[in-house]
């Protein structure tokens, strides 16, 4: 059955309203996707505030040229659009992992990050970075470990400065 002219410019309108509100986008190409594994790549998608939407690459390439986002690259077969409107990287880190599970059936293109176009290996290295919180928490963790070791050193530093008698005090330095 045809989808009608006015279907389509609510299709359009509704994916020009996404693209708009999005902070990222990642194009993927999908192919013998199953409906299953579709659902809970979308159910994962609205944990980290994105989704995953499909729709006919002319209505798509339609949106993005209306909504001042278009994309020079053709792209190939059945193609998608994740929508990320919170955390950009985590939208391209669940695209990346969910293309790992599924080689053969899902393989990112490329995207829009920070309103720029760019290209499948550059949203490919975007899903590697880890999280801002993983981030963080690295970054913790080496100020914590210099910490420790810049007190333990200065603590040595102190100790060798000032001679300890038998009894355990301190002994007077003589200033001769």
């Amino acid at each position: 059955m045809a989808v009608t002219r006015s279907k389509k410019e609510e299709l359009v309108k509704a994916l020009k309203e996404k693209i708009l509100k999005s902070k990222a986008l990642v194009f993927a190409r999908f192919h013998k996707l199953s409906v299953a594994k579709a659902s809970g790549f979308r159910r994962d998608l609205r944990k980290v505030d994105s989704e995953y939407t499909v729709a006919k690459k002319t209505l798509l390439k339609i949106a993005l040229k209306a909504s001042g986002k278009e994309v020079a690259e053709k792209f190939e077969g059945e193609v998608g659009v994740i929508t990320g409107y919170g955390d950009e990287l985590a939208t391209f880190k669940n695209a990346m992992d969910f293309s790992k599970k599924e080689k053969e059936a899902f393989q990112v293109l490329g995207g829009i990050f920070e309103g720029k176009v760019i290209d499948a290996k550059t949203a490919k290295a975007l899903g590697m970075i880890p999280s801002r919180e993983a981030l963080i928490a690295q970054l913790m963790s080496v100020l914590l470990g210099n910490t420790r070791k810049l007190v333990y050193v200065l603590d040595q530093i102190s100790k060798s400065q000032r001679p300890i008698e038998a009894s355990g005090a301190v002994a007077p330095t003589s200033s001769g």
